[in-house]
């Protein structure tokens, strides 16, 4: 699948390498790149919200672009705005929109689905919206470390710790892994939880903001730095709890009569 630095997935990422990308990696350590499987397992963690017709394919909008139409998919980070798209779509397309609905999907299975898409229409582009509040943060964030970005470059903003002996890692699954944040609040968060062990760790640590575009493309890279082989991208914390609630609500409960009961002997 292509990212929006290919110009074939979009990302709402235009723009993007002027963020952080010449700051990114502290040590000049080549290791493996990832491969295009490995990243879209890592993206699997983070969900996103589709619309889709009755039978499950992705909604379709016609969009003009540099001059010609294109097809974009939208792919939501926030369900809210993608429930707002959805009654939008009901009131521009009735037809189309009484039987559409928002369905959470992992971001791995659309970064690899893209590419399959794309290889049968050149036409098609896949783009995941950021969270406005997530915009908002990281323009915060550029503003204090003393960036100056243009708004419509931040694209999907991701947050990270860097300290003077590095990047911020934590302990997942009793490995180290590099953590990299769609929400800053959840990052501080974490940074509060390690604080109660450590004091000196919020001190120490810095909030800095790259973007999504960026850390795949570092991930892929020919000379990916070592780093990279210890990322772990971090979801909102509040669209896990929507999709777990989403799934609860999803499942058949058993009826009580259709609950086996012990025998009596």
């Amino acid at each position: 699948m292509a990212l929006a630095l290919r110009s074939t997935l979009l990302l709402g990422l235009v723009g993007i390498p002027v963020l952080a990308q010449g700051s990114f990696w502290p040590a000049p350590v080549v290791a493996a790149p990832l491969s295009r499987q490995e990243v879209a397992e890592r993206l699997n963690l983070v969900p996103v919200f589709a619309i889709v017709s009755q039978n499950g394919t992705p909604v379709v909008a016609n969009v003009e672009r540099e001059g010609r139409t294109v097809q974009v998919v939208s792919l939501w980070l926030d369900q809210n705005q993608a429930q707002q798209a959805l009654e939008q779509v009901k009131a521009k397309n009735p037809e189309i929109g009484k039987q559409a609905r928002v369905v959470p999907i992992p971001l791995g299975y659309a970064y690899e689905k893209s590419e399959e898409e794309r290889a049968k229409n050149s036409n098609l582009y896949f783009e995941v919206v950021p969270r406005p509040g997530d915009v908002e943060a990281a323009k915060q964030v550029l503003k204090e470390t003393g960036q100056k970005v243009p708004p419509e470059a931040i694209g999907v903003p991701l947050f990270y710790g860097r300290s003077p002996e590095g990047l911020l890692t934590i302990e997942q699954n009793g490995q180290e892994v590099v953590p990299f944040f769609f929400d800053r609040n959840d990052l501080k968060k974490a940074l509060e939880r390690a604080a109660a062990q450590n004091p000196s760790v919020v001190g120490k640590t810095q909030i800095e903001v790259t973007s999504l575009a960026i850390v795949v493309e570092r991930m892929l890279a020919p000379d990916a730095q070592e780093d990279v082989q210890k990322i772990a991208f971090i979801p909102p914390r509040a669209s896990l709890e929507y999709v777990q609630s989403w799934i609860r609500s999803a499942t058949p409960q058993a009826s009580p009569a259709a609950t086996p009961q012990p025998q009596r002997r």
